[in-house]
């Protein structure tokens, strides 16, 4: 489960970060191919016993930043969104993190 990997390195970065105080608020955003459950318990099991074990946790899906085939416009978006310019297909030349902290607040 990888799941775990990606969330202890972001515990490790948080409680660094943070210089060990409480963290209240956390915002981290998942990527594709990352199960948000899996995640979500990795989390808990890696932040008890330190100053993230009573954050709360927002959890956002994070976007890939596409390239359309036909216009070649370039958006935000998941794998299979089509271009907002002309509908057509895009592919992936940014892949999102797999897990990423957005924001935290102490």
């Amino acid at each position: 489960m990888h799941e775990a990997g990606l969330a202890r390195a972001a515990v490790a970065a948080l409680v660094d970060a943070s210089a060990g105080a409480r963290v209240r608020t956390v915002v981290l955003a998942i990527g594709g191919g990352v199960d948000i459950d899996a995640a979500a318990a990795a989390w808990h099991g890696a932040a008890t016993g330190t100053c993230l074990e009573a954050s709360h946790v927002e959890w956002r899906n994070a976007v890939d930043r596409l390239r359309c085939f036909a216009c070649g416009c370039e958006y935000d978006g998941g794998r299979l969104d089509p271009c907002p310019s002309c509908g057509g297909n895009g592919i992936v030349i940014a892949a999102a993190d797999e897990l990423a902290v957005v924001d935290w607040m102490s």
